[in-house]
C-alpha cells in the first residue's frame, strides 16, 4: 500500500500500512502541522515510520506476564 496522505484542517496526515514476514499488517497515521511536513524530510517521515512499526512488533512479540 502507497502512503495516503491527506490535508485535514490545515494539519497533514500520513496514513501507512506495514506488513510482517508472517502477514501481520500494521497500519497507523502520523500528524504534523503542514509547515512541519514541508520542513521534515522523507527520510525523517520513514524512520518515524519504521519506529513505530518496530514498537508495535516488539509489542506483540513481548513474551506474557502474569
Amino acid at each position: 500500500m502507497e502512503d495516503i496522505i491527506n490535508q485535514i484542517d490545515g494539519r497533514v496526515q500520513i496514513i501507512f500500512e506495514k506488513s510482517t514476514d508472517d502477514n501481520q499488517t500494521y497500519r497507523d497515521a502520523l500528524w504534523m502541522t503542514q509547515a512541519e511536513y514541508d520542513a521534515t524530510p522523507s527520510a525523517t517521515i520513514d524512520e518515524m515510520k519504521q519506529t513505530r512499526f518496530d514498537n508495535w512488533l516488539a509489542i506483540i512479540n513481548a513474551p506474557p506476564t502474569e
